[in-house]
């Protein structure tokens, strides 16, 4: 009961924020108090509360400087029917599973997810809809797409199975994230993140793009985010994501794992990277205790993957 009353004045937070914005103007909200334009964002995003008592780790070094911009779009806890999580990506996502550091499990588990992560470096697009192809029917309530760092320079070929990606995925809340532009041809590929959200109501955005401009959060080749980079990456999904339904986290076992077309920008296998060393809220529109209420499980199951990794053809990282 607790719960159905807590989504039901969740719904009727959000239309209120909904009809806020609605009644601003742009130059209103350009000219509004600093914290009037930090709980807004122009109509498609609301910025959660500082309600939310669960937390993620950045380390010290970026703590006090990082900005996160508005997610576009709801949270995805919030539409979610339940807390089973589909991670889709590259090697920038790959560098954040439990083969590497474990940043993803991590930081998503205390929000109550539980995650699986198929990633393999140098990945494109297409690599998304394989994925589904093997792992769609293990019942996910929610997915993160972040595919589009390695891209052919075919934009409609890439909004093609963006889109194909998306429309498999629902009525399933899914957010995209936008690439980092080390080249100037990425912004095609943000261009064409932004148009499939707008096209897709069960899609949100988060904005990596401005994440990874700032000092420290990718490495000398602009691409992959750096040690400190991966604390920042997990820490923004896990505020996009805000927490699940269902407060029950596990690490799930990955079926995607082959790393051999990954080069010097992977982590080390297996490494401890502390993420911990600065708690740091994860704001949500809701009140959702953790500690003993919430089990967090490192062990990965098994129950629904192939003992046989699938693989898919390698190529090369830009």
């Amino acid at each position: 009961m607790r719960s159905l009353n807590s989504h039901r004045q969740l719904k009727r937070r959000q239309n209120v924020f909904v009809s806020v914005v609605m009644a601003l103007t742009v130059t209103a909200c350009s000219a509004g108090s600093s914290s009037q334009s930090s709980s807004l964002l122009d109509g498609i995003g609301v910025i959660p509360g500082n309600d939310f008592v669960g937390q993620v780790t950045l380390p010290p070094t970026l703590a006090a400087s990082i900005k996160f911009p508005p997610i576009q779009g709801p949270l995805v806890g919030s539409v979610a029917k339940g807390n089973r999580l589909l991670v889709i990506g590259d090697s920038i996502i790959a560098s954040t599973a439990s083969r590497y550091g474990g940043e993803m499990c991590r930081a998503l588990l205390p929000l109550g997810w539980q995650v699986a992560v198929e990633a393999e470096p140098s990945r494109f697009v297409q690599f998304g809809r394989e994925v589904l192809r093997v792992r769609l029917s293990d019942g996910w309530d929610a997915a993160v797409v972040f595919l589009g760092t390695n891209y052919t320079g075919q934009i409609d070929k890439y909004t093609s199975d963006l889109t194909a990606i998306v429309t498999s995925l629902k009525p399933r809340p899914v957010l995209l994230l936008m690439t980092s532009l080390f080249r100037e041809r990425q912004k095609e590929v943000n261009g064409a993140i932004a148009t499939v959200a707008s096209a897709n109501e069960n899609v949100s955005v988060l904005d990596w793009t401005s994440i990874s401009s700032q000092s420290g959060v990718l490495n000398r080749d602009k691409i992959h985010p750096s040690a400190d980079g991966r604390a920042v990456l997990v820490t923004a999904i896990g505020k996009g994501l805000g927490p699940a339904p269902r407060q029950q986290g596990k690490c799930l076992s990955s079926t995607f794992t082959d790393d051999s077309a990954g080069g010097d920008e992977m982590p080390d296998v297996a490494t401890t990277s502390d993420v911990s060393a600065t708690s740091t809220p994860i704001t949500g529109p809701t009140t959702i205790a953790t500690g003993s209420s919430t089990t967090v499980s490192m062990t990965e199951s098994t129950a629904s993957t192939s003992s046989s990794p699938i693989t898919s053809p390698t190529t090369t990282t830009p």
